[in-house]
């Protein structure tokens, strides 16, 4: 990386600050780059972590590989500022570091949790202006039932299987609904995903990856519901973008989704058959949109320009012996 940086001419100027997301060694970062970089601030951003993201639900646990979480928390510990896409990654950080470094030989790092708390702070991603502002078609499935969104991954993290269980449970209370599928599949997906596709055929109005980004927002705004049944979600940006697009949500009081949206609205994972059936059976909340544009570039970017002076600030005071402020 720093090689290609060189190569294309963007370290012969004066640099700011380097922001790199979690997936990057902030020490062999650092120590790779010239001279007269190496005291350039580094922000080190969380939109994941390799300490705390879930094992797979339908596989035995093998032995787990500290190596990644082990560059993670020294990563933390390395950089001048450490940014979280929402206070739940946060928090779930920083308490598991803790039980993890008593996994490990003597000597220990002491205390880095302490360290970096003081030095991180939750900086949300924005919402893209094609959703926030979204002009497209909303009647791509006419008239009938409320349509059933699922707009992720499709993967295990997710709740496919959950998804499904709770599609049965109403379809079983003889409420009607039409089913939206999207999101990028892989080679290998959930058989929850087969099994939905055969038992539920008649309901499907859209099965696949959308072939644009314009007609993933058309099919999503067409849409009447988000059912959210992951049990993984750090940030969940296809959770705010269905908001955002005006659908109701129906989702879990975990995860990232109390920094989101009222804890009021949201309910405990066995309730989540109940709010569905409410909800089809017309229950809307006015909340969910007005909620998710707050997290709009438009709100946020400010915020992202604050703490990029921030840390600015704190890397020039610390290198003429002034302490910096705790957070």
């Amino acid at each position: 990386m720093v090689q290609r940086l060189s190569d294309d001419g963007l370290l012969d100027q004066a640099v700011d600050l380097f922001l790199v997301t979690d997936m990057l060694d902030v020490g062999q970062f650092r120590s790779a780059l010239p001279p007269e970089h190496r005291d350039t601030p580094i922000a080190l951003y969380f939109h994941e972590n390799q300490l705390t993201f879930p094992a797979h639900p339908e596989r035995p646990p093998g032995d787990w590989d500290r190596h990644y979480a082990f560059i993670n928390v020294m990563s933390a510990l390395l950089a001048d500022a450490v940014w979280f896409n929402s206070e739940y990654h946060r928090t779930a950080f920083l308490e598991a570091i803790p039980p993890w470094l008593r996994t490990l030989p003597s000597p220990r790092p002491v205390q880095p949790d302490v360290a970096i708390r003081r030095k991180s702070r939750v900086l949300p991603i924005g919402l893209e202006e094609d959703v926030v502002g979204f002009q497209g078609r909303t009647d791509r499935f006419g008239d009938g039932p409320p349509v059933i969104a699922w707009n992720h991954r499709w993967e295990h993290d997710k709740g496919p299987l959950a998804f499904l269980e709770l599609l049965r449970s109403v379809r079983d209370q003889g409420l009607a609904f039409r089913l939206c599928v999207v999101g990028q599949s892989f080679k290998t997906s959930p058989d929850a995903f087969d099994v939905m596709r055969r038992e539920l055929d008649a309901e499907v109005v859209h099965w696949g990856y959308a072939e644009s980004r314009s007609t993933y927002l058309e099919l999503l705004a067409s849409s009447d519901i988000a059912l959210v049944t992951a049990h993984h979600d750090f940030y969940g940006i296809s959770v705010l973008e269905s908001a955002a697009l005006g659908l109701e949500v129906v989702a879990p009081c975990e995860l990232a989704y109390p920094d989101h949206f009222p804890q009021e609205e949201l309910v405990k994972r066995e309730q989540l058959q109940d709010r569905l059936a409410e909800v089809l059976n017309g229950r809307r909340n006015g909340v969910w949109k007005c909620a998710a544009l707050k997290k709009s570039w438009e709100q946020v970017a400010p915020e992202w320009y604050k703490a990029a002076q921030e840390v600015r600030t704190d890397k020039k005071m610390s290198e003429v012996g002034v302490p910096r402020a705790g957070r």
